[in-house]
């Protein structure tokens, strides 16, 4: 059986998946250092204090699709706690930065600071994997495909090669101390481009867990349908388009969204487009709009048994 539970991080993304007869433990994405709650009722978690509920204090992977502060920043709460065998990521530094403090950069503009927060943890976090011996894996080529256990395989692919190399090269500058607020900049406007996206294959089931790649940088290839889908960049208008569900054709779709959100996050236009389809739409907290259930959760859990895929809230 595999269990695949969407964690209610508020803003972020965080997704943990076990399969109960190997044991087999991974989770993608870890949310942000810090999850808000907005609300009496609220019922958010970090990825770390979730972890701990479940009983799970060993990580056979850790994958960071990308390293935004919504993906990257609960790695402040979790490795203290959690063993992890073997991590995945889209960008190492040089390994004399791992454990580094990084300076501010006063009066740049609010992305940059994230970006620069974001990194601040991330190193931090590359020490503490270092010292327990974790297999740190960069993903470098565009197509990839993994098993991770006997019944269940991943394939791993980033969508656009150019846009890694570039990222790694606003990165490597800024940590020498050549970089600019201009780079990071830029950096900010293309990063979600650079997400791990990894398609899970379990007992017939085909699941999209795609980071936050546009809709635009991944309907360019043939892709075969698939049950579920964590729509990217929590649901914004750039998450989907037709061309996209006419390919994968999902079942179920799940948005991880935050129910202080003000802008159009999920898109209005998203979740038509989602209901036009037939895809059953599932928000990991609770939205106050007239398209979503004002019904907070702890996680949206989906389990794969004997070949079906069924849901349940947490």
């Amino acid at each position: 059986m595999l269990l695949v539970d969407f964690i209610n991080v508020g803003y972020g993304d965080a997704i943990l998946l076990r399969e109960t007869e190997t044991p087999f433990a991974m989770l993608v994405d870890c949310g942000d250092a810090r999850i808000g709650r907005s609300r009496p009722d609220g019922r958010r978690i970090t990825a770390a204090d979730y972890l701990r509920r479940e009983g799970i204090r060993e990580l056979d992977l850790l994958v960071l699709t990308h390293l935004h502060l919504d993906h990257a920043g609960g790695l402040t709460h979790l490795l203290p706690g959690v063993r992890v065998r073997e991590f995945w990521t889209n960008y190492l530094p040089p390994e004399e930065m791992w454990g580094h403090t990084l300076p501010a950069v006063p009066g740049a503009p609010a992305g940059v600071r994230c970006l620069m927060t974001s990194m601040g943890i991330y190193v931090k976090a590359l020490a503490h994997l270092r010292s327990q011996k974790t297999e740190i894996r960069l993903i470098r080529t565009p197509c990839d495909c993994r098993r991770l256990t006997e019944t269940l395989s991943a394939g791993v692919f980033l969508e656009d090669e150019e846009l890694r190399l570039r990222q790694a090269s606003i990165w490597d500058a800024v940590l020498s101390g050549a970089g600019s607020s201009g780079d990071l900049e830029a950096l900010d406007g293309f990063i979600n481009n650079t997400s791990i996206r990894l398609r899970l294959s379990y007992a017939g089931q085909e699941i999209e867990l795609p980071g936050d790649v546009y809709a635009s940088c991944w309907e360019r290839h043939q892709l075969p349908p698939c049950t579920l889908i964590k729509l990217p960049h929590h649901g914004h208008g750039d998450a989907l388009t037709s061309r996209l569900l006419e390919m994968l054709r999902p079942r179920y779709a799940v948005i991880s969204v935050s129910d202080d959100r003000t802008d159009d996050c999920p898109s209005k236009k998203i979740i038509q487009l989602l209901s036009q389809f037939g895809v059953e739409c599932f928000f990991t907290d609770a939205v106050p709009c007239q398209y979503a259930p004002d019904q907070p959760h702890v996680a949206i859990r989906f389990r794969i048994e004997k070949g079906v895929l069924m849901v349940s809230d947490v």
